[in-house]
């Protein structure tokens, strides 16, 4: 092969390997919950601000990892700023005893653990939803 069709095909290659921005979010809670929730409601979620579901018991969310597409289009799309804005939030939070969620390193970590968690709540790429979870709230860019 060329060298010149060679760099070519690896540079295709490369791309189609690097992780695609964000598409559509879906918010996602175990598959038995019944639950309906608007994105202020998500908000004050991920705020540590509502603490509890309907029934009373604790809510369990998860965030993505810092720096990932999912999570930078999910702070940008629930909350409207950016993870500065956030960053300053948490650190207010932080001396009063109040923890942001624990974070996961990827879409399918945070399926896996809402499919088996009763009380979490998590978000993740739209088209990697399946019967394991269901979706509380579809986020659009």
């Amino acid at each position: 092969m060329p060298r010149r069709l060679r760099a070519i095909v690896l540079l295709l290659a490369t791309a189609l390997a690097a992780p695609a921005l964000a598409g559509d979010l879906a918010v996602i809670v175990h598959a038995n919950r019944t639950d309906r929730l608007t994105r202020a409601e998500v908000a004050q979620i991920y705020l540590r601000k509502r603490r509890f579901w309907g029934d009373g018991k604790r809510i369990l969310p998860v965030n993505r990892d810092s720096g990932s597409a999912a999570r930078d289009a999910f702070d940008r799309r629930i909350f409207g700023g950016d993870a500065g804005d956030l960053g300053v939030y948490w650190n207010r939070q932080y001396f009063q005893g109040v923890l942001p969620p624990p974070t996961l390193a990827s879409d399918e970590a945070v399926k896996r653990f809402v499919a088996s968690e009763p009380l979490a709540i998590g978000y993740i790429d739209a088209a990697l939803v399946d019967d394991s979870v269901k979706v509380v709230l579809h986020v659009e860019d």
